[in-house]
């Protein structure tokens, strides 16, 4: 845009209508290429999911009223300079949920391909679920906005769809760098969860949130939420794959009205290297044999089983033919006798224990365990 007019896209949609947005900001004007597109779309939305969606992917309902896409694309480990590629492919793929963190430093690649494609497409800001967290060391009340602001700027949003916090394990704030040695000792946060909850409440009131949910915690550090909150948590993202269901955490998310979204679906097989976990869910015989009969490929039938599950899953890859193949998963249905028959291949073993947290008080995991009470 030219100096001192800001452009309008379908980006920026929610919280506020257009006569809202503009007696906010005076001095705005509009650009004219965006004009015919943009500022018809700045209207208060519905809750209910877009009508024009590729492939069928299924939504479920938060309690919110909102509604999470139930197939998304994960970007851990995808690179600054591969993520804008690969959100372009997923949502030219049919995908409407972007999964990322501050951690993942890819926030900015994400907006871009966003941006571009509202630009350029039929595709309206309130057609994409983005989520994305509140990192370890910012915790502390003082830090959880500025976080969430952050966030939404590298990403170009004016809300985002779904904020989590990240991990239960909080060190003390050490600057906007992300700290990606995680060999190294931190000092402990001693910000209860309970506080930095409140403070996630405070987004949703201030419009930036839509939905707050958790990512690692167990069932007890659940509870512990639940019991002070005035705004309820969503969503409950955590490990689940063939070989680590998480029954009991996964039960309890449901039984409290929390949507499980699983992740490393496949087993992580591009982390063995770091974390050096010797099993992985994607080189299983079940899925294989399962899927020569089926005529689909390994990876579509954990992510099928997840699905029948009613656990949303984010596949990872920054592989466009990977990331296309992760979504055909919706023209089949796994009978009961190969549900039964995956159901059995849980080993009940995580591949994320990061042990090097395991004497943070909030570490939430046991060895061998699915929770920790």
């Amino acid at each position: 845009s030219q100096k001192g007019e800001i452009v309008l896209t379908s980006l920026v949609v929610w919280p506020f209508t257009a006569k809202e947005l503009f007696a906010r900001n005076s001095k705005w004007t509009i650009s004219p290429f965006c004009e015919h597109k943009a500022v018809k779309q700045l209207h208060s939305i519905s809750p209910s999911p877009p009508l024009k969606m590729k492939n069928h992917c299924p939504y479920v309902p938060l309690q919110n009223g909102f509604q999470l896409p139930m197939v998304g694309l994960g970007t851990a480990q995808v690179l600054d300079e591969n993520a804008e590629a690969a959100v372009s492919c997923a949502l030219d793929a049919g995908y409407r949920l972007i999964d990322t963190a501050p951690f993942y430093e890819n926030e900015a690649a994400i907006g871009r391909a966003l941006h571009q494609k509202c630009l350029t497409s039929d595709l309206r800001r309130e057609d994409v679920f983005i989520t994305t967290k509140l990192r370890n060391s910012e915790h502390g009340v003082e830090h959880v906005r500025p976080a969430c602001e952050r966030s939404l700027r590298k990403l170009g949003l004016s809300y985002l769809d779904l904020y989590l916090i990240h991990w239960p394990v909080a060190f003390v704030y050490e600057g906007e760098e992300i700290q990606k040695d995680l060999t190294q000792p931190r000092p402990v946060d001693p910000t209860p969860l309970e506080d930095t909850w409140k403070e996630m409440e405070k987004l949703v009131d201030a419009r930036l949130v839509r939905s707050i949910g958790l990512s690692n915690f167990n069932c007890s550090q659940i509870n512990r939420i639940l019991k002070i909150c005035r705004i309820r948590p969503q969503v409950l993202q955590v490990e689940v794959s063939l070989l680590f269901r998480n029954r009991d955490l996964v039960a309890f998310a449901k039984s409290v009205g929390m949507q499980v979204t699983g992740y490393a679906t496949f087993g992580s097989p591009g982390m063995k290297h770091v974390i050096g976990h010797t099993f992985c869910s994607l080189e299983d015989p079940c899925p294989k044999e399962i899927a020569e009969k089926n005529g689909k490929t390994p990876a579509q039938i954990l992510l099928r089983h997840m699905l029948q599950l009613g656990v949303c899953t984010i596949p990872k890859s920054a592989n466009p033919a990977r990331i296309v193949e992760n979504f055909q998963i919706f023209d089949f249905e796994l009978s009961p006798a190969e549900m039964e028959t995956l159901d059995k291949a849980d080993r009940n073993e995580r591949v994320f224990k990061l042990l090097l947290w395991k004497n943070h008080p909030e570490y939430p995991f046991t060895e061998g365990s699915s929770q920790r009470t």
